[in-house]
């Protein structure tokens, strides 16, 4: 399952400014090599009646893995016991820096932090790296976990005068390195990124704001 959000800018009739709403998606896979589909698409919806939804619409106690940025409400209402969290690496390296500037570190205080959190190796994984790997790569895949979890270790303690950002990462290990376990348990590549969705939003949000400058609720779903 794949989830994500984003702000949407909804005007009525003759242009009546109805100001910003959250538009959310959800789409889900059968597995790995299979493309994921839309279930789902709300507007000013909680994840708590989406959850609701989805069980409606899908066969929930199948789903395995739950992919997101990890945003507010997403992995307390719609991770279930049999699911793994798979949080997005870019939104994981994307936000960092937002949470050291919260502990008072500007732009050039911020980089030997950023770039110890790049450095992990989960962290320089890449899609095309994770799908090559073959079944004789399994101890080079457990090198990599292990490597990642001493990296994530060493950024933690210097991180200690920053209680901000030593929360973000401590919250960020476990979810963004999912997938490596899942290989070495399955052999199987999981996506890294929440991309599926993201390439949709920016076309969307561009027809909200130059085509459909009336939509409505309805209509923005339509």
């Amino acid at each position: 399952l794949l989830v994500d959000g984003t702000k949407v800018h909804l005007q009525g009739k003759k242009g009546k400014d109805l100001g910003q709403a959250e538009m959310r998606w959800a789409l889900a896979s059968e597995g790995s090599g299979k493309p994921f589909e839309p279930v789902g698409f709300w507007i000013d919806t909680s994840w708590k009646s989406i959850r609701k939804d989805l069980a409606k619409r899908l066969n929930y106690a199948n789903l395995r893995v739950l992919f997101s940025d990890g945003g507010p409400g997403i992995v307390e209402n719609l991770l279930s016991s049999r699911m793994r969290d798979q949080r997005c690496m870019w939104h994981g390296k994307h936000d960092f820096p937002y949470i050291l500037y919260a502990d008072g570190l500007k732009k050039a205080d911020q980089k030997p932090f950023i770039d110890q959190l790049n450095a992990i190796a989960a962290m320089r994984m890449t899609k095309a790296e994770l799908e090559k790997l073959k079944p004789e790569d399994r101890a080079h895949v457990r090198q990599l976990a292990q490597q990642t979890q001493q990296g994530f270790e060493e950024l933690l303690k210097v991180l200690e005068p920053y209680p901000k950002a030593k929360v973000y990462i401590e919250n960020l290990v476990k979810p963004v390195s999912t997938f490596l376990r899942w290989w070495l348990q399955n052999g199987e590549a999981l996506p890294l990124t929440t991309n599926a969705i993201e390439s949709h939003f920016s076309r969307i949000c561009n027809r909200v704001k130059r085509i459909g400058r009336r939509w409505s609720d309805r209509g923005l779903l339509n």
